[in-house]
């Protein structure tokens, strides 16, 4: 099996990829996903994290995660303390779906942190998802709507062109999603078929 982890800068469509690969029948792993069923009232991280950020409690008792996010791009000891509680709990997640994903030729894991949390160990390939700056800050501004807020998360990661040059592949989402097709089949069509079967 090929472990490949999918990562890049915020709103440069990651998770499109991700959704394309499960499409074409491939296991898939999120660590958003993984983040937000953790932070979810009955989940494994809520009550440290609920302890640790009082004031990140909405009246009817979940998490505001856009006051977390607010807060930890203007806090870098929040951010570690975060970091510290969540990493290792997605990192458990992502061993037991690997395990659970071995009979398949292909795994992919959509980490946006994977650099910055030191994960490369872990995957046989990193491919990078980018877009062009304004692309991207206008996803951005899209979805967050505060500038402030959007150079924060920005400052938060590795630059794309930093995680570009350690990429085994690159995907550009400047590129429609028929174009990333024709290209993962010419990656796959040299491999085993996703359930590890012969094509």
């Amino acid at each position: 099996m090929r472990k490949v982890g999918i990562t890049g800068g915020p709103a440069t469509g990651k998770s499109t990829l991700l959704r394309l690969l499960s499409r074409l029948g491939y296991p898939v792993f999120s660590a958003d996903e993984v983040v937000r069923r953790l932070l979810a009232p009955q989940g494994q991280a809520f009550e440290k994290v609920k302890a640790l950020c009082p004031w990140a409690v909405k009246p009817e008792g979940t998490l505001d995660r856009r006051l977390l996010l607010e807060r930890l791009v203007q806090d870098p000891d929040l951010r570690q303390a975060l970091e510290a509680l969540l990493h290792p709990l997605v990192r458990e997640e992502l061993l037991v779906f690997f395990a659970k994903a071995r009979k398949a030729a292909w795994a992919f894991a959509e980490i946006p942190l994977l650099f910055e949390a030191g994960w490369e160990d872990l995957f046989d390939e990193i491919w990078v998802v980018t877009c062009k700056e304004e692309t991207q800050r206008r996803r951005l501004r899209e979805r967050l709507g505060k500038e402030e807020l959007v150079e924060g998360l920005l400052k938060l990661q590795w630059p794309l062109s930093q995680k570009v040059l350690w990429a085994t592949r690159v995907f550009s989402s400047e590129n429609t999603p028929e174009v990333w097709r024709r290209k993962l089949q010419g990656i796959f069509s040299k491999s085993r078929a996703p359930t590890g079967e012969s094509p």
